[in-house]
């Protein structure tokens, strides 16, 4: 009988010092996030990065994040994607903030920074590191007034380019043709005497075949041969590119946020970072072999001269609209912009 006590309570103790070590070796925080974050791209290497910064939340977190993209539109429209995650609708999200200048004034620019940086490199110096990188902090206090944390910025390789089926050799031969265009470069163009509309990117290679314009700005090389515009076009600008580099912004819920622990907070910083190196890396691949591609196909490559690069993107910080710089946030980060842009010699001191 003291033999089965004593084999009991060894065993007991036994027991108890297994949990003890099992339960040590947890996360202190165990629950599980599960979010189905969209983009506004349905395809493409910003969409492929949006899994594989998923894949290494869910690793990293040990499970405890499992984010499993959704497409475009499936939950909400993109139109409505801030406002989804401001409400908790979707946890989380990656958008493109040029959609929402309306409702946040700072998103007119947070996409591409007035087309000033010529590079990521300088797109997140200006950002996170310039001014003590107080335009990050004025980017992240006006998101939070909308209930939204702003994680992050993951960049990408925009390289926007202007491709037409005229020769435009410099900003005089813009004056009087017809662009597709949209949100900044628009305003530039008009500015230069062009005449701009809109229309879907699945409306783009139709409105070049049939004349209903005679130019586009759209996207990077890679993107423009991927949807055949080289077949319509017969003139491609490299330098300059109309924007450079830009940014999608990646958002949580703020009062998700707030519940997160840091550790998982950090993951998902970091996610932006091994997003934005992704972006970069497949963009100069992809880019590179879209040119020597469109050059077999009989597309006439066009560089411009400084002094006409410089004209058009002086025109950035010339056509901002006055509604915009009436709010205080906007007004200090173009402030920000100028002063770098000035400084760097791609805009022309005033």
């Amino acid at each position: 009988m003291k033999f089965r006590c004593t084999f009991t309570r060894g065993l007991a103790i036994a027991l108890i010092g297994a949990f003890i070590l099992v339960s040590s070796s947890l996360p202190a925080f165990s629950k599980t996030y599960r979010w189905q974050p969209s983009s506004w791209l349905p395809s493409g290497i910003s969409w492929d990065t949006i899994a594989y910064m998923s894949d290494y939340v869910k690793r990293m977190s040990n499970g405890r994040i499992i984010m499993k993209p959704s497409a475009p539109g499936s939950i909400v429209p993109v139109a409505e994607q801030l406002e989804a995650v401001s409400m908790g609708i979707m946890q989380a999200n990656f958008i493109w903030p040029g959609y929402f200048p309306g409702q946040l004034p700072i998103a007119f620019t947070h996409g591409d920074c007035m087309a000033a940086p010529k590079s990521i490199a300088e797109m997140r110096y200006l950002y996170e590191e310039y001014e003590d990188g107080r335009i990050m902090k004025i980017l992240r206090e006006e998101y939070a007034k909308h209930g939204v944390h702003l994680v992050g910025n993951v960049y990408w390789t925009l390289d926007n380019l202007i491709i037409s089926k005229k020769p435009i050799n410099g900003v005089k031969d813009i004056k009087g043709l017809k662009f597709r265009s949209s949100e900044l470069i628009a305003l530039q163009l008009a500015k230069l005497g062009a005449g701009t509309i809109w229309t879907p990117a699945d409306e783009i290679y139709t409105m070049l075949s049939t004349g209903g314009v005679d130019a586009i700005t759209f996207s990077h090389a890679a993107d423009m041969v991927d949807m055949g515009f080289h077949e319509v076009t017969k003139y491609w600008i490299k330098d300059p590119v109309a924007v450079g580099p830009a940014t999608d912004a990646f958002i949580v819920n703020l009062k998700t946020w707030n519940s997160l622990p840091d550790d998982l907070k950090a993951i998902l910083e970091a996610a932006c970072e091994i997003g934005s190196a992704r972006n970069k890396f497949q963009a100069e691949l992809k880019i590179e072999e879209a040119w020597k591609f469109v050059k077999t196909k009989g597309i006439e490559v066009v560089e411009w001269s400084e002094e006409d690069a410089r004209i058009l993107a002086d025109t950035a910080s010339e056509v901002v609209p006055e509604k915009y710089l009436k709010d205080p946030a906007f007004k200090e980060i173009f402030d920000i912009t100028q002063k770098w842009a000035i400084e760097k010699g791609y805009w022309d001191k005033k």
